[in-house]
C-alpha cells in the first residue's frame, strides 16, 4: 500500500517543478515581425539588380534582448541589424539588400534569414541563443 504522505510529498514536488518552469518560460525575450515575409520585387540578373528590404522586429518579451547574428540560405544577401539591447516593447529595423548578380536561377526565388538572439539580462556568453525566420522573395529576370 502506498504512504498518503510520500504522495502528497511527490505532488508537492511536481507542482513546484512545473511552477518554476512556467515562470522560467515567461521571463523571457521574444523577437516577433510584423511581416514574415517580404517581396523585393522583380531583378535583373544583367543589369546587377539589387532591392533593399527592412523587416521591423519587436521584443515581445518580458525581458531585454541582444541581437546577435543573422544567417542566410544564399550568399546573395547582405544583412545589416543593430548591435543593441532591445527592451520589452521596443522594435529594431533589420535590412536585407538582396544582389541578383550572385545568382544563377531564374524565376521566383526564396531566401530565407535566421535572426539570432539571446537574453540580454544574462551576462553569460554561453546563454542560450534562441531565433527567429523571415523570408525574402524576388523574381529574377535576364
Amino acid at each position: 500500500m502506498v504512504n498518503s504522505q510520500w504522495l502528497m510529498k511527490q505532488f508537492c514536488n511536481i507542482l513546484f517543478i512545473m511552477l518554476c518552469y512556467s515562470l522560467s518560460a515567461v521571463a523571457q525575450p521574444r523577437l516577433t515581425f510584423h511581416e514574415t515575409m517580404l517581396d523585393a520585387g522583380t531583378l535583373s540578373v544583367s543589369r546587377n539588380d539589387k532591392c533593399t528590404v527592412v523587416f521591423v522586429g519587436k521584443n515581445t518579451g518580458t525581458q531585454p534582448l541582444t541581437l546577435e547574428t543573422a544567417e542566410t540560405s544564399c550568399p546573395c544577401a547582405e544583412i545589416k541589424m543593430p548591435k543593441k539591447a532591445l527592451k520589452p516593447g521596443k522594435e529594431a529595423k533589420i535590412k536585407v539588400t538582396f544582389h541578383a548578380k550572385d545568382l544563377d536561377d531564374r524565376g521566383v526565388v526564396s531566401n530565407i534569414i535566421s535572426i539570432f538572439y539571446r537574453n540580454a539580462a544574462s551576462k553569460a556568453a554561453s546563454s542560450r541563443l534562441d531565433f527567429t525566420r523571415v523570408r525574402v522573395r524576388a523574381e529574377l529576370i535576364d
